[in-house]
């Protein structure tokens, strides 16, 4: 998988694997161990760019026999397998979870694991997802590392079988986008997020890099497929605030970071977040923060120097 290390740390798996089957943080290391009669296929961001707009990490198809280890002590992303035949084994601090046909493995990120064949004649058959730590799954912070049954299973590991044939054809965007909306399902059991919410917490999300369009809430509720009314009542539950009023704090915040870190003029800082007019966005972004843009700019830069002092 794409945080795998070498094989040159068979011998600390054989030192993990020597100690007793509940273990602790400390006992936990990054490695693999694949053996030569598993075959993997992987589906990566260079091959399918579409999974950056969803924050997929990368995926992948596995059929695994024989020598097969995966650990990490602090990983930087979500983990899923989702297991149709055979199955294995997770060691978790503390606990260990037998594997099994029809289950989705659950280890979130900053969170230790060892997943393994429990014997060299153990058969395993998984489709699995690494997951940006980002605000689009920002719901599975925190969530406790499972291992549950869930129907959908037998949906998304077919499906990113058939994206891998679909790599050069156009149909794989809407494969992506239904592999996500099938992940969403299997996660909301976790979030503790009605599927609205869940959808809608990722839609603003994918905002953070479409702020130059012209969005209004009926496009919006369209993106989510609900009412515009329906979709005020989310927001104001999550954010406390409307549809738009989310939106302009976002444009908000980018128009602040471009500011401070770019040297980008005025007028392409307006049109990135969404205004076309220069004059605009400065009438607009100084009722929001009492100052220019241009002042916001000498601001901020002067205090950052003198952080540095």
């Amino acid at each position: 998988m794409g945080y795998i290390l070498g094989s040159g740390n068979l011998n600390s798996y054989v030192q993990m694997n020597q100690l007793p089957v509940i273990m602790d943080h400390e006992n936990f290391q990054d490695i693999l161990i694949l053996g030569p009669e598993c075959r993997e296929r992987f589906l990566i961001t260079e091959e399918i760019p579409e999974l950056r707009d969803h924050d997929m990490h990368m995926g992948g198809v596995s059929w695994l026999r024989g020598r097969y280890h995966v650990g990490r002590k602090d990983p930087n992303i979500h983990t899923l397998l989702f297991t149709l035949g055979g199955g294995g084994q997770v060691l978790l601090p503390g606990r260990s979870e037998v594997i099994t046909p029809g289950s989705v493995t659950l280890l979130p990120a900053h969170q230790p694991f060892l997943f393994e064949l429990g014997t060299a004649e153990q058969e395993w058959r998984m489709a699995w997802l690494l997951l940006d730590d980002s605000e689009v799954w920002s719901a599975l912070r925190g969530q406790p590392a499972d291992v549950f049954q869930h129907d959908q299973v037998w949906a998304i590991s077919p499906m990113m079988d058939a994206l891998y044939h679909q790599i050069k054809t156009p149909r794989r965007r809407r494969m992506v986008g239904l592999i996500s909306e099938i992940l969403t399902d299997v996660l909301l059991r976790e979030s503790g997020f009605s599927r609205l919410e869940m959808t809608v917490r990722q839609l603003y999300a994918q905002l953070e890099d479409q702020l130059h369009h012209p969005w209004s809430q009926a496009r919006l509720a369209e993106r989510v497929h609900c009412s515009v009314p329906h979709l005020n009542r989310v927001c104001k539950k999550l954010y406390g605030q409307g549809p738009m009023s989310r939106l302009a704090d976002l444009r908000l915040q980018r128009a602040g970071e471009l500011l401070a870190s770019s040297n980008w003029q005025v007028s392409q800082i307006a049109q990135r977040v969404g205004y076309a007019d220069a004059f605009n966005f400065s009438h607009w972004f100084r009722g929001r923060t009492g100052m220019s843009p241009t002042q916001f700019r000498r601001y901020s830069r002067s205090r950052s120097l003198q952080d540095k002092e």
